[in-house]
């Protein structure tokens, strides 16, 4: 599963991980609110800011301390529904998470009645 990009939803983080091109040890972690990167990976890292980027901020991170960061907030998860473990004061994240949920779930929806 070499350079699989990913989109990872937390419920205070929303972020895309690719490979960095110059860097094979490390990813380039993009998101489009910087918040996010400080709430899934710290305040102790750059965060690069560009405005004309398709994700406008971003990190570079070696990919271990990525894994281990991401395997912490698996392993606090206390909730039994992810959509009602987004904080009830951020109302537009919760609202952009459902929107998405949608679409997905009519995605499911299209393609499981394809084969009925």
């Amino acid at each position: 599963m070499k350079g699989i990009p990913m989109w990872i939803f937390m419920n205070d983080a929303f972020f895309s991980i690719v490979q960095n091109r110059e860097d094979s040890k490390q990813v380039l972690v993009r998101s489009r609110v910087k918040q996010d990167l400080l709430n899934a990976f710290g305040n102790k890292h750059e965060v690069i800011e560009m405005e004309d980027s398709d994700y406008r901020f971003r990190m570079f991170l070696d990919k271990d301390y990525v894994a281990n960061a991401i395997k912490c907030h698996v392993q606090s998860i206390d909730y039994d529904n992810f959509k009602n473990s987004i904080p009830k004061e951020d109302h537009e994240r919760k609202s952009y998470y459902l929107w998405v949920w949608q679409v997905m779930y009519d995605w499911q929806a299209k393609y499981f009645t394809r084969f009925i």
